[in-house]
């Protein structure tokens, strides 16, 4: 079994359909100014307060104010993956996920990064977290489904795409 190579960096198209790695900060940059506005860049190992995503806003690349929490430890993707849910900006996770992460992963108590997503009310995450195979009978350590979370908290559309799920 193969498994997919992982970057750095990473591009985000302005509708989210496509994603694609780079080595080279540069490259991914000038293919986040082709794609335009919309488009992000994501480093997947940015360093504590270094700019973690930009975004091109009106032809230029803007910081857009996340910043990394010592990503890119050994053995530390699935645990990057979790803290990138919880942020709540739809490109981290989704590098995450095009770097290799587990869609499954869990945080340290036993909470899924779906119940993640679902909790902070992220009805963008939660979508590309069930795209990518989220299951979504997982249970937290309280022993909730996630749509037990979203219900709670009265989210309909997260509700809604968990239904459908």
């Amino acid at each position: 079994m193969s498994t997919a190579r992982a970057f750095r960096y990473y591009v985000r198209s302005p509708d989210g359909k496509a994603i694609f790695g780079f080595d080279m900060e540069k490259a991914a940059e000038m293919t986040a100014l082709e794609y335009g506005d919309g488009a992000f860049v994501i480093d997947t190992v940015a360093k504590n307060y270094d700019p973690m995503v930009s975004e091109v806003i009106g032809g230029e690349l803007l910081i857009a104010g996340i910043s990394g929490w010592a990503t890119g430890r050994p053995g530390g993707l699935d645990e990057d993956f979790v803290e990138s849910v919880k942020k709540g900006h739809i490109a981290i996770p989704h590098a995450f996920l095009a770097k290799g992460a587990d869609v499954n992963a869990r945080d340290v108590h036993g909470s899924p990064a779906l119940h993640w997503a679902v909790g902070g009310g992220h009805a963008e995450i939660v979508r590309i977290l069930l795209e990518s195979g989220a299951d979504i009978s997982a249970t937290d350590a309280n022993g909730l489904l996630a749509i037990d979370v979203a219900r709670k908290r009265n989210l309909s559309e997260i509700i809604s795409l968990l239904e459908a799920a």
